[in-house]
């Protein structure tokens, strides 16, 4: 963790954690059951934020546990980005880190994954949670697949890893253009 500057009370990360459980608690947000975190965490989350997780209806529930099956199959990817991501978050912003993992198992854009209303939202979480990582993404590459890019580069050195999910995506031209 690294340390951010001085934010007001009422400021980040506890504005964007009670945003993305609320977007996960209105079916908004495409996270797995718990949001990937263990009971314990889930409920210590809600608590934090103040929000009641409550009971969720049949067909989130279905979803749940569906991307929750998705997250299991790939728990070593989900906790290497976890753990990558950990490095550069604001101390206190605890647990970002593995909510933004597991939602990039997710098949859309990260920021559509998570709930938010556009990339530039996105952006504005990064900006107040995890600052080093805005400054190191320059470019304004996708975070899905910076977050990646950056996993491969510190576990093998070379760009030969792709964030998952692009295969599939509209938009795969314009993230794997090559860089200029």
């Amino acid at each position: 963790m690294v340390a951010c500057p001085a934010q007001p009370l009422s400021a980040p990360p506890d504005i964007w954690l009670h945003r993305l459980l609320a977007n996960h608690l209105a079916g908004s947000a495409r996270f797995p059951a718990a949001m990937g975190l263990s009971p314990e965490q889930y409920q210590a989350l809600a608590r934090r934020v103040g929000l009641d997780p409550g009971s969720r209806g049949a067909v989130l529930q279905q979803q749940d546990a569906l991307l929750a099956l998705l997250a299991r199959t790939r728990q070593q990817e989900c906790q290497a980005l976890g753990d990558w991501l950990a490095q550069y978050m604001c101390a206190g912003a605890e647990p970002l880190n593995r909510l933004l993992a597991v939602a990039a198992l997710g098949f859309n854009h990260l920021w559509q994954d998570l709930g938010l209303a556009s990339r530039d939202e996105l952006r504005e979480l990064m900006q107040a949670c995890f600052p080093a990582l805005v400054a190191m993404n320059d470019r304004n590459m996708r975070w899905k697949k910076f977050f990646y890019r950056q996993v491969c580069l510190a576990q093998t050195g070379e760009l030969t890893c792709r964030s998952p999910s692009c295969d599939g995506c509209c938009e795969y031209t314009l993230c794997f253009a090559p860089d200029d």
